[in-house]
């Protein structure tokens, strides 16, 4: 290590107060009692490095202090079999090495000074200062990746305040908007008794439960329900006497949600089983409140009901087209309002699920096809429930026999023509259900994945990856559960996985911001990154290859990694940091897709498999449709910039797994 010059005495009152305001523009310290703040920066001292000097590295013992960067930047590389790689670059404001210190063990990451740098040395007894009274530094310290992205979400609520105002926050528990004294029956209650207190209480909706309610604990399971809009269907149209008991026409079982679960987690379950009332139940599943649709989004302007209203009642093609873009405008809410990016996009695959089975529904009808036989199947960012807004179209067909495929096809392209009515653009690469190639029988489809893995030629490769992401959709989904069965066995093969992982490993996070200069980023409005093809794509190919080797049927990325986290094969920590990072990517992707403000029809999937059909010709300009995923590094604010680093080092970290679990 070289030589340091160390400012040794106790700073003065002036420069305690600059220390504190420094510290005081970044997070956690940020975040920090003032009087801890102060208290902690009477203890600090400034130390300077010249350009190249190291630090602290993995042979010069314990650390002594933390290292707060307050100008210039500091690299950190890891040799790893016998390479240097770059991981992270520290900028003012950020602090190292905080695990090594609190846990008293020698560092792993080489830390050199890129440029001259100062930086304020914090002793080990003021970090334990720190991490003792402040439960939001002691946070920082245990979940860096979590806590940063918590912050952000914070940050980005308070930027979208004047929009977010008149809404329920998504975070907030059913708890707090629940009913509290759900009006209920027993199920051996005449249905009669049932109606004259529903229409006592004026209530669209009564619970059945299935035990007389104690009076000391007053506990109550949910046997079932009964809804106004039950009344035609169940009752009226079978002339079903009003003597009869309610347990012989209520809904059962019935879908709940626990009070501590978020609105966003209830609107989520809401549009995937097309409910409109969600009884709450404690832990232990009895009963203690119900939430409605209506109370979820009475202050909305575009509530759940309304969009899935417009889709159930669709009667045409024309009537679907809309609802794309009030889907588009209600997803904008919830991202102003801090919803996190995994529950939004997998709502807005949810719902694009819905829109396309009415699409399926329609046209099935139209042209007289029954999907008795064959099974629908969504691929890409649809098939893995990572859809953002700007999207198009991923599809195949599994049939049960060959002799059906004509009529498929045709009914696949009169869908695939419906779709892009309704805001789906047709896919540039032709991986449609339209398309013979992507229409088989099951037996078809397994004899072509084996073909693929066999032959790994770069096409093999870009169809085995789109196919691997499949999803059922409509139809017999029983076809798509055996060809999954079916497939599993065949994707484990070693050279395969070698291929696929080296084909992952193809992109990489951009250079600058792991390897290179980071103020020609932070500061250039000139080269903007693709954080499709280059953030989010490294973490679906990733988890993609990880999830065929260890046979997981799970097809989200966020999915196959808590898969991975379970069964031991992915440690907790590094799993949901890798999670963290790739659901952060991709709410910059639906910040940047809103501000867009419209399709990227034909640019490359989530997966980065497909080629841009954007050209690159310069930096900051591209050659045909403008791409929404086009990100400026020096429009985000300091703290987004500071996890968009963190991100990448994250990125880079699953490659390296990847890279040793396939040399």
């Amino acid at each position: 290590m070289s030589t340091v010059r160390v400012a040794t005495s106790t700073p003065a009152a002036p420069l305690v107060q600059a220390v504190v305001a420094f510290l005081q523009k970044y997070e956690p310290f940020s975040l920090v009692d003032d009087a801890l703040l102060l208290a902690s920066a009477r203890q600090m001292k400034l130390a300077y490095f010249a350009k190249g000097d190291t630090l602290i590295e993995p042979g010069s013992g314990t650390p002594q202090h933390c290292f707060i960067v307050k100008q210039g930047v500091v690299e950190g590389t890891r040799l790893d079999a016998n390479r240097i790689d770059a991981v992270l670059h520290m900028t003012p404001g950020e602090i190292f090495p905080v695990g090594a210190l609190s846990a008293r063990r020698p560092v792993s990451t080489i830390y050199k000074a890129s440029t001259d740098v100062f930086c304020w040395l914090m002793g080990e007894a003021v970090l334990n200062q720190l991490m003792q009274n402040s439960a939001v530094f002691l946070d920082f310290t245990k979940r860096r990746m979590g806590a940063l992205l918590d912050l952000s979400n914070q940050q980005q609520q308070t930027r979208y305040a004047s929009l977010a105002a008149p809404m329920q926050m998504m975070a907030t528990p059913l708890a707090a908007v629940m009913r509290h004294s759900p009006l209920t029956a027993q199920p051996s209650e005449s249905i009669r008794q049932v109606f004259e207190r529903m229409q006592s209480a004026k209530v669209g909706s009564i619970l059945v439960v299935d035990q007389a309610q104690d009076s000391a604990s007053r506990l109550l399971k949910v046997a079932g329900i009964f809804t106004k809009e039950d009344l035609i269907g169940r009752i009226c149209l079978p002339s079903v006497s009003l003597n009869d008991s309610i347990a012989s026409v209520m809904s059962s079982p019935v879908q709940t949600a626990r009070s501590d679960q978020t609105i966003a987690q209830a609107i989520i379950q809401m549009a995937h089983h097309n409910i409109r009332h969600l009884p709450i139940v404690d832990a232990a599943g009895d009963l203690v409140g119900i939430v409605t649709e209506r109370d979820l989004f009475a202050l909305q302007r575009q509530s759940l009901r309304q969009i899935s209203s417009a889709i159930d009642n669709a009667h045409a093609i024309s009537n679907l087209v809309g609802v794309s873009n009030d889907l588009r405008a209600w997803s904008k809410n919830l991202v102003a309002q801090g919803v996190k990016p995994a529950w939004v996009t997998r709502l807005i695959s949810r719902l694009n699920d819905r829109i396309t089975k009415r699409v399926l529904e329609l046209t099935a009808k139209q042209l007289n096809f029954s999907f008795d036989t064959v099974c629908w199947i969504a691929l890409g960012s649809e098939g893995r429930e990572e859809q953002t807004i700007a999207t198009d179209q991923d599809n195949g067909l599994i049939l049960a026999s060959p002799e059906q495929k004509e009529l498929a096809l045709l009914f696949a392209k009169q869908v695939n023509l419906h779709l892009d009515q309704c805001g789906f653009p047709l896919c540039k690469g032709n991986i449609m259900g339209s398309n013979p190639e992507w229409c088989r029988t099951a037996q078809e489809w397994a004899e072509q994945f084996k073909h693929w893995v066999n032959h790994t030629d770069p096409q093999a490769l870009v169809s085995a990856s789109i196919f691997a992401d499949f999803r059922a959709l409509a139809g017999n989904l029983e076809l798509a559960v055996q060809l999954r069965a079916t497939i599993a066995p065949i994707a484990t093969q070693a050279r395969f996985l070698k291929v696929m992982s080296d084909n992952a490993l193809r992109n990489s996070p951009p250079v600058a911001w792991t390897g290179g200069v980071l103020e020609q980023w932070l500061g250039s409005t000139e080269a903007p990154i693709d954080i499709k093809v280059h953030g989010s794509g490294l973490f679906v190919d990733a988890a993609r290859v990880l999830a065929l080797a260890h046979s997981l049927n799970e097809t989200g990325t966020a999915d196959r990694l808590n898969a991975l986290i379970d069964r031991k094969i992915v440690v907790e920590s590094e799993g949901r940091s890798w999670i963290d990072a790739f659901e952060f990517i991709q709410g910059l992707r639906l910040r940047l897709q809103h501000r867009h403000g419209e399709s990227d029809a034909g640019l490359a999937d989530a997966d980065g498999v497909k080629s841009l059909v954007a050209t690159v010709t310069s930096p900051g300009k591209i050659d045909g449709p403008t791409n929404p995923n086009l990100l400026q590094p020096a429009t985000l604010s300091p703290l987004d910039q500071r996890i968009l680093k963190e991100t990448f080092r994250q990125a880079r970290k699953l490659q390296q797994r990847l890279g040793l679990d396939y040399p």
